[in-house]
């Protein structure tokens, strides 16, 4: 496991607190799910985002190719 350490405003600090105090989980718990979270939603959007590309080239060549 890595450490790293991240700057953020007192609002987002109280709320990922709450969160931690409702759920009984740490708060390095609740903050690597919101990262993991995040970046799963980030892969899944480029993953999309490449297939799109795919799909668009491979229409176009095929057009060509006709």
């Amino acid at each position: 496991m890595r450490k790293i350490a991240v700057t953020i405003n007192d609002e987002l600090a109280h709320k990922i607190n709450l969160i931690a105090q409702k759920s009984g989980r740490s708060l390095d718990e609740c903050v690597a799910s919101a990262i993991r979270g995040y970046v799963d939603e980030y892969e899944d959007i480029y993953r999309t985002d490449l297939c799109a590309i795919d799909n668009i080239e491979r229409s176009f060549f095929l057009s060509i190719g006709e």
